[in-house]
């Protein structure tokens, strides 16, 4: 049976995908499994009398975004498949910790679509921790159809069970073989610290939990696909860097610059057109924080082929610069990506592109 999922790369013809819904996003659930700010990881963002918050109109604003995304995909001819929306936020309990659901805004963290398989990598975030099920139907009819479906060994989430160095301080240390690693610490890392690159995936690794999971992710791939684990940032690899076609980087130059060396040989001949934008300032009220910079989402873009791809509408000099290179960008708008922390790449998985298989590493 052909599997309905296919993906190699981020750049082949997109033939089907899922959006995010950000329907009862909530903020509740900030605490020191948060990684993805390296401020948070002694608490920062998560030790405060009140929860940070989102008003309302930001959600509905993005929701409209996000629904006129969906819209605009299938008038491409794309199959778009959304998650279930969160009717409400609702109290949750494991035996190790207590928070709060959240809507699948950004399904890209946590959901990965390589070859035929779906992977949902462990969840790095308490209050996502149930959120696949608002994905289930979805990933069963792939199931039914002929996908491979697995599962990442859920964490504790428990402190003692996480590393909160900062990646910086181990940039220059080895990856860790799991037989290094103390038994105390989970299997931790989110399916958005990889890009696919054909046979090969590079994948962040900024913590003992990552190191983890690089293993976990090889073995439950095998030996015909490689990983190639690296140092460039504390975990999402696509607010650095995003390819858009064979030998074509689209990087974010301020925060590559100085980390170029820690990419994979092989990418060091890929050429790079720099995001060219500078950081925009947003006036946001004092208890919404904002989880990302504008420079970081305009490199989150989302390859509809080799030439064109759906780019935030305000990096302007970046789309010219785009342009110059001989790519067509499509400006889109996407509301509030700081609050949300995620950009047109993080709000979408791609689940099936028109390719197959081949070597881009050699």
């Amino acid at each position: 049976m052909k599997s309905p999922v296919n993906v190699y790369t981020e750049w082949a013809p997109l033939e089907e995908v899922i959006v995010g819904s950000c329907v009862n996003f909530n903020m509740k659930g900030i605490d020191k499994s948060f990684r993805f700010l390296y401020e948070n990881r002694d608490g920062k963002f998560a030790d405060r009398n009140e929860p940070h918050k989102i008003a309302q109109r930001y959600i509905d604003e993005r929701q409209e975004d996000l629904d006129n995304l969906q819209t605009f995909l299938e008038n491409q001819g794309i199959v778009v498949r959304r998650p279930k929306r969160l009717e409400e936020i609702q109290k949750i309990q494991t035996p190790y910790f207590e928070s709060y659901t959240t809507g699948c805004d950004s399904p890209r963290d946590m959901y990965f679509c390589f070859a035929n398989k779906i992977i949902e990598s462990p969840p790095t975030n308490k209050k996502r921790f149930f959120e696949s099920y608002l994905l289930r139907d979805i990933f069963m009819n792939y199931f039914r159809n002929g996908a491979e479906w697995s599962v990442a060994p859920r964490p504790s989430l428990e402190n003692q069970s996480l590393d909160f160095s900062f990646w910086k301080d181990n940039i220059w240390e080895s990856i860790s073989s799991p037989g290094q690693i103390p038994l105390n610490y989970d299997i931790v890392f989110d399916a958005a610290n990889c890009l696919k690159f054909g046979k090969d995936i590079v994948m962040n690794v900024g913590t003992i939990n990552h190191e983890l999971g690089a293993t976990w992710l090889q073995r439950n791939l095998g030996q015909e696909y490689k990983i190639h684990p690296i140092r460039l940032c504390d975990s999402h690899i696509d607010g650095h860097l995003v390819p858009i076609a064979p030998g074509k980087l689209l990087v974010n130059e301020g925060a590559m610059e100085g980390y170029y060396n820690q990419l994979p040989p092989e990418l060091l001949k890929w050429d790079r057109i720099p995001i060219l934008d500078k950081a925009t300032k947003f006036d946001y009220p004092d208890d919404h924080l904002q989880m990302a910079t504008d420079v970081g989402m305009s490199v989150n873009v989302l390859s509809l082929d080799e030439k064109s791809m759906l780019i935030r509408d305000n990096a302007l000099l970046t789309i010219k610069a785009l342009e110059k290179a001989g790519f067509e960008p499509i400006p889109f708008r996407l509301r509030h990506s700081e609050l949300f922390g995620g950009g047109i790449h993080c709000s979408t998985v791609d689940v099936r592109r028109k390719e197959c298989m081949e070597n881009y590493f050699t």
